[in-house]
């Protein structure tokens, strides 16, 4: 791994895999999060749990944007970056790139 550009798009591989992830828990938090209200709501819990409960689910829910926005940015520049380096297309690092990169277009039409 002694060239620079396989390190950089080793990189920004994980960067792509990483925020892809990140999206999915958020998404994954959501979901758990709705089913604890649900739970919280059936028991006849206290309004102030219910309200810091729903807080909660704000909360995740806002994340959601950002996390999208940041995943598109960076599948742009690892996209943008195969492109470049089309001579590396033999290396490992390259196809690996390429599947996170079809897994992170996955989570952002999710």
């Amino acid at each position: 791994m002694a060239d620079p550009r396989i390190r950089q798009l080793v990189i920004k591989t994980g960067v792509v895999k990483r925020l892809a992830k990140e999206k999915t828990v958020y998404e994954k938090e959501i979901n758990t999060e709705l089913a604890r209200l649900d739970k919280f709501k059936n028991e006849g819990a206290d309004d102030h749990v219910l309200r810091k409960q729903e807080e909660v689910i704000q909360e995740c829910q806002m994340m959601i944007p950002d996390s999208k926005r940041r995943l598109q940015k960076e599948f742009e520049v690892l996209q943008k970056y195969l492109q470049d380096e089309l001579d590396l297309k033999e290396t490992e690092a390259y196809t690996k790139a390429s599947e996170v990169l079809v897994e992170a277009e996955s989570a952002l039409k999710s």
